[in-house]
């Protein structure tokens, strides 16, 4: 197998991770809407912003490491990974604090559920995807 069908094959998987984090996060927002009608926005979209700073954190490390600037030197693409998952962090941190200090009122509890249910979805996707 060749390294560009590697890649390839590397990106759709995070690509296929990326889009059911997004699914998770759009349907349990829509649960907890359903759930505390109609006192539910709060959660909702406290819910819908955990979700999608998770989201957009591994969209952004996937597009770093497997985006078009991609290298087949092994130092290269472990430093990628190293400033990916840097960049991963600061980013996930900046929008925890965006979301606190700009969204008001905000429902943490489900704000942070939500963000650590759908960072755990592709380990999830993962092994459920093995089984087949």
């Amino acid at each position: 197998m060749s390294t560009e069908s590697i890649n390839r094959n590397t990106a759709r998987q995070a690509r296929g991770f990326v889009i059911a984090q997004l699914a998770i996060t759009l349907l349990l927002s829509a649960i907890l809407l359903g759930w505390y009608w109609p006192s539910g926005w709060t959660a909702a979209y406290s819910a819908l912003t955990g979700g999608m700073i998770a989201t957009l954190a591994n969209a952004w490390f996937a597009y770093q490491v497997l985006g078009p600037s991609q290298s087949d030197e092994p130092a290269t693409v472990l430093r990628g990974f190293y400033w990916g998952e840097l960049n991963k962090i600061l980013f996930t941190c900046a929008m925890f604090v965006a979301a606190f200090v700009l969204i008001r009122p905000v429902n943490a509890a489900a704000l942070l559920a939500v963000y650590f249910f759908v960072h755990m979805t592709p380990a999830a996707v993962n092994i459920f995807s093995r089984r087949k």
